[in-house]
């Protein structure tokens, strides 16, 4: 099992850096472990679909989009990768927590993996709060 949280600290309005992280179709520019993402909404706030890996695996997700509290949720419902990735938009910092089961090949270089991860994540992170000082959506 993969779990850790990283959050960043930032100096814009929580609303710019909310408004891209909620942007669902946008999630590959930021994330770069999600090669292609096809979501369709299902419900308000809700979005399911399938998920191309940046590693030569697809999947099934779930995102859960709740602007109330700034918050989304990555569910990651079957594949290789089988969890969630919470991301939440306080006032000054960005946060995304992970707890992910790995299948059986991938957990066999799972210290590798949550390295990896958490790398990707702090990236991404950097490049969403990057994109909201540019103010170019």
């Amino acid at each position: 099992m993969i779990t850790f949280s990283v959050s960043k600290k930032f100096d814009v309005s929580p609303q710019a850096v909310w408004n891209i992280v909620k942007d669902v179709n946008s999630i590959p520019k930021y994330w770069k472990g999600t090669r292609e993402l096809h979501v369709n909404k299902v419900a308000e706030g809700i979005y399911e679909g399938v998920v191309r890996f940046a590693f030569p695996s697809k999947g099934r997700i779930r995102l859960i989009v709740d602007d109330e509290n700034r918050k989304l949720t990555f569910n990651y419902l079957s594949g290789p990768i089988k969890g969630y990735n919470i991301v939440e938009v306080k006032e000054n910092e960005i946060i995304s927590s992970w707890r992910v089961k790995m299948s059986l090949l991938l957990a066999l270089a799972e210290s590798w993996n949550a390295k990896h991860f958490k790398q990707g994540t702090e990236h991404a992170l950097d490049r969403i709060i990057s994109e909201a000082k540019s103010g170019i959506p």
